[in-house]
């Protein structure tokens, strides 16, 4: 295992410096609402860069934008009618230039003094997620994240496999702690408030409209990916990743129970390469089961054989 790189504080004498390598990049879909009352604290604190992702919004947001805060980018997102928020971050990412890059959402208000914060305590080898509070992490902030350009384009940004609420940012704190061994580190709650609303805003132009169900789909998934690059792979490709997402959303897509219980799926993964340069087709089986059949915690356990030919529909 490679060591964990080392954490250096970063030493800035002018204080506006720091500001001249973060970029802001908001995504948006439908949520020009939000966005008139969040970007206008985020300009007035003058990051070097601001990144607004217009992925389709049906209210024209890049036109407002563009219109109000010229100094602000905006990238169209034009050929997808639904919302693939890894995507959109990605291509925001892809748009700016800074050694640090804020990802934030349309509906996350941010307050005076966070990128004075950001000056005095961004250290190289970490990355920055909202402090709990009390204990607790606040769900509507757990994917506003600093992170340094090198170490998440080395980590292949987000994986965009993810389509519907959820599991992105929990995928890429896994892959930046595991792969790049970057340390995980707070600022503090305070800077960043989100502005309530309900889960049809959320999930409007996602597919799968319940928290719950989309939850248990991405755990599945991140376990399962977990598993074959830990066990029988070095790299999944994008398209067996997506198919592996679709596979998992028509068989758990209609689970009403979340992840209270239990269940099983079986995936049938096709033309791996494994470490022995072969091709490979795999049946990955993953159960939520009982440890005594009727009683017992409930525990995920993954197998996965190779597929024979006729596979499984």
């Amino acid at each position: 295992m490679n060591p964990a790189p080392p954490v250096t504080r970063i030493r800035i004498n002018n204080p506006e410096d720091v500001m001249h390598q973060i970029a802001f990049v908001i995504t948006c879909k439908g949520r020009l609402h939000h966005l008139r009352q969040t970007i206008p604290a985020i300009v007035e604190q003058a990051p070097a860069e601001i990144i607004v992702v217009d992925y389709g919004c049906p209210d024209n947001t890049g036109d407002w934008v563009e219109a109000n805060y010229p100094d602000v980018k905006v990238v169209r997102v034009g050929d997808d009618p639904g919302f693939c928020l890894p995507r959109a971050r990605n291509i925001g990412a892809r748009n700016s230039t800074t050694p640090w890059i804020c990802f934030i959402d349309a509906d996350i208000r941010i307050n005076p003094g966070w990128l004075d914060w950001m000056n005095s305590h961004l250290a190289a080898g970490c990355f920055y997620r909202a402090a709990p509070d009390g204990g607790v992490r606040n769900n509507e902030t757990f994917g506003t994240v600093i992170c340094p350009r090198i170490p998440f384009e080395q980590v292949g940004g987000y994986d965009e496999a993810f389509r519907g609420w959820g599991g992105e940012d929990t995928d890429l704190y896994l892959r930046l702690t595991d792969e790049m061994k970057l340390k995980e580190a707070a600022y503090p709650s305070s800077f960043v408030e989100p502005i309530s609303h309900d889960d049809s805003e959320r999930t409007k132009f996602h597919d799968i409209k319940k928290r719950e169900t989309q939850h248990l789909i991405n755990v599945s998934y991140i376990r399962i990916k977990q598993h074959l690059l830990r066990e029988h792979v070095d790299q999944l490709p994008i398209d067996v990743r997506s198919d592996m997402m679709e596979q998992l959303k028509r068989q758990l897509g209609r689970h009403q129970e979340g992840h209270r219980k239990t269940y099983s799926v079986v995936l049938e993964i096709k033309q791996l390469v494994a470490r022995d340069g072969k091709q490979q087709d795999l049946l990955v089986e993953l159960k939520k089961q009982r440890r005594f059949v009727l009683f017992g915690a409930r525990k995920l356990r993954i197998r996965a054989r190779p597929a024979r030919r006729s596979g499984v529909s």
